[in-house]
This record gives C-alpha cells, sequence and structure tokens, in this order.
C-alpha cells in the first residue's frame, strides 16, 4: 500500500493486523487445532528437540534476546554505514527528493517492508519455540504496537532500540507484578504506555515548533538588515 497509494507504513500495518489476527484465530481453532486443546484452542506442542532453551541455566532469558541484540547491531550498519542503507533513508525521509535524484524507490520500500517482516516472523518464531511451545491466543499480545512505540521512543535508531526495547519489555512484564504486590489493575501498564506515546507526540510537535521558532528569530534580523541596505 505505501508502494502503489502511499499509505503511511505504520496506518496500514494497525489495519491489516486485524485481519491477519483474524486468520490466526481461524487456523488455530480449525484446520491446525490440536484435538488435545479442549479449552484453550492451540496447535499441536512442539517437540523438545524443537524447543530454544534459555540463555544459561539460571538465566530465564531465552536467544531471542541475543537474536535481537544482533539483528539491531546488523541494521545499524546497513542503514548508517552503508549506500543501500543512505538510500533507504532517503526514501524513507523524502520519497520526492528520492524520485528526483534517481532512486529505485519501489523495490527500496518493497525491501524495507520484507526486512520489517522478516523481523516480525522471527519475533514470532522465538515465541512459540522458546515461550509458547505451540500456537495459541497467548500470541496475540500486542506485540506490534509496542514495537511501533519502541522504534518512536528510540527515534528509529538501531542502537537506541536496544535500551527502549528491554525498558519497555520490563515494563509490560511487570503488570502481573504490579497487580499482586499493589494492587493496581492489569491494564496499568497500558495505561502508562499510553501516556509514554502521548508525551513522544506532543515532544515531537513542540520540537518541530521550536525550531521553525528559531529559524524565524534568527531569519528576522537578517532579513530586516537587508531591506535597510536596500532602501539606504
Amino acid at each position: 500500500m505505501r508502494q502503489r497509494r502511499g499509505v503511511n507504513e505504520t496506518i496500514s500495518s494497525l489495519l491489516l493486523s486485524y485481519i491477519a489476527l483474524a486468520l490466526f484465530r481461524q487456523l488455530v481453532e480449525g484446520p491446525l487445532r490440536d484435538p488435545a486443546s479442549l479449552n484453550k484452542p492451540s496447535t499441536p506442542p512442539l517437540d523438545d528437540a524443537y524447543m530454544l532453551g534459555t540463555i544459561s541455566d539460571g538465566f530465564e532469558v531465552h536467544w531471542g534476546l541475543v537474536a535481537g541484540v544482533v539483528a539491531c547491531l546488523l541494521a545499524y550498519v546497513l542503514v548508517r554505514h552503508s549506500i543501500k542503507g543512505f538510500a533507504l533513508a532517503v526514501v524513507g525521509g523524502n520519497v520526492r527528493t528520492a524520485l528526483m535524484i534517481g532512486l529505485p524507490v519501489d523495490r527500496l520500500i518493497l525491501l524495507s517492508c520484507l526486512l520489517g517482516g522478516a523481523a516480525a516472523g522471527l519475533a514470532g518464531m522465538f515465541e512459540v519455540t522458546a515461550v509458547q511451545g505451540s500456537a495459541n491466543a497467548a500470541l496475540i499480545a500486542g506485540y506490534g504496537t509496542s514495537g511501533i512505540l519502541v522504534a518512536f521512543a528510540a527515534r528509529h535508531h538501531p542502537l537506541a532500540i536496544i535500551v527502549c526495547a528491554i525498558l519497555l519489555g520490563g515494563l509490560e512484564a511487570s503488570g502481573g507484578l504490579l497487580q499482586r504486590r499493589l494492587g493496581l489493575p492489569d491494564a496499568t501498564t497500558l495505561i502508562l504506555e499510553g501516556l509514554l506515546f502521548t508525551n513522544l507526540l506532543l515532544w515531537e510537535a513542540l520540537g518541530g515548533r521550536i525550531a521553525a521558532w528559531k529559524i524565524r528569530l534568527t531569519a528576522s534580523p537578517a532579513s530586516l538588515d537587508k531591506g535597510a541596505l536596500q532602501h539606504g
């Protein structure tokens, strides 16, 4: 949709995710359902040979964390230190400029969408093979919207995404603890994430206006001096 219609990929991804979730439910509750899963529809469980363990004994973190860090490092090298990454940044910043300088916009947009989809699929694979053991309704946890929030908080910097993802993941994981220890509702983490997202949007809007005001203030004396010289 971004390639053919110019629709923002964030909006289209959020809207199309409802279709993907409906298809997922149909498959899990239909042809792929394990007959033994009566109360909780799911696919047949994976054998232990296909399950991914933790990084080390006593450290309850699986290899998905390592894969995520490596993916961010590779993205940093691609985006910041390669010609293809610079072209992707130009297309993401201004499509008209990219067309004017002759960049293959359609191919670059398709490449970025494929890379993003591959990253999402990799995350889903780790969730199934390292946490759930099967595909079930627990996979519908809103990780996509959390990823968008992480990207905004990190200002689309691959290395900053590592820190923001760990912090936001810790916030989401603490939801049950907040409910048990402090008696807060389970939606507390969602409220905090919403406040964070609102503040980020507000900061972006104010930052743009402040930058525009600074440009006007610095340009005004110069224009006045130029006008005075012309009249003189």
